[in-house]
């Protein structure tokens, strides 16, 4: 039997660098869904940078969420 995986869902998370507020660092996450599941990470870099060029917080990381089912095809 083997075990074999299906691609679902591919997101992109920015966390973005708010400075600080009432002496605390304040760190806010942004979600981005529908990311292909051939982007590279190259890509989803070069597009986060974009996109936070944008902003007035800074970037701080970037980071791929892939969801995969895995499950035994019972061959």
């Amino acid at each position: 039997m083997a075990v074999v995986k299906d691609f679902l869902s591919n997101k992109m998370v920015t966390r973005l660098n708010y400075g600080i507020v009432d002496g605390k660092e304040v760190i806010k996450s942004k979600s981005y869904a529908n990311v292909k599941q051939t982007a590279t990470i190259a890509e989803i870099h070069q597009v986060a940078t974009a996109i936070t060029a944008l902003q007035v917080p800074a970037l701080e990381e970037v980071h791929q969420l892939q969801q995969d089912l895995i499950f035994d095809d019972g061959l």
